[in-house]
């Protein structure tokens, strides 16, 4: 997996912000790690990930998946979940499926078989679904980064970039 520091400085050259080889400065770094937050925290507002249940809970609460949790002191996520159909009656989580900790301001996606937080993300970091296709999260960033900064993306780029997300969005890949 990559992390959030190989996923903007690609995006950066991508976006023709910096030359192939630099590495960008802090300033740049920051704003490319402000953007790349917004848009997992954009994802998770806009239901990218599913239509989630508000949930009002109180001290310990073991969550479901597509829940958005208040009022909990401590949320604990799932590994399996009940559902009635299996010969165990429990199943994995379903791939790109979330959980939202309001308190916390944590955000959880299931991916690969864990629970990853896509909040508080800082530079060294995994990049949350860059496992999927590292080159594709690094374009999407690269359309969003490019606006900001004056510049534009090449076709392929931009192509490359609303594929992935469109992938994201449709699970492709997941059961």
């Amino acid at each position: 997996m990559a992390t959030c520091r190989d996923i903007i400085t690609r995006a950066l050259q991508q976006a023709r912000i910096i030359a192939l080889g630099r590495t960008p400065s802090d300033k740049e770094a920051e704003a490319g790690l402000v953007a790349l937050q917004g848009i997992y925290d954009g994802w998770f507002a806009n239901g990218m990930f599913g239509t989630l249940k508000d949930v009002d809970a109180t001290g310990t609460y073991d969550a479901n998946e597509g829940e958005r949790i208040t009022g909990a002191s401590t949320v604990n996520k799932p590994s399996l979940v009940d559902d009635g159909c299996s010969p165990t009656g429990k199943r994995p989580p379903y791939e790109l499926s979330a959980i939202v900790d309001v308190d916390a301001g944590a955000n959880w996606l299931w991916s690969n078989g864990a629970w990853v937080n896509c909040s508080g993300l800082a530079l060294g970091d995994d990049a949350p679904l860059s496992e999927r296709d590292r080159e594709g999260l690094s374009s999407y960033l690269a359309i969003y980064l490019a606006e900001g900064f004056g510049q534009s993306v090449g076709p392929m780029t931009a192509q490359r970039g609303l594929k992935f997300v469109g992938g994201v969005s449709h699970k492709f890949g997941s059961t």
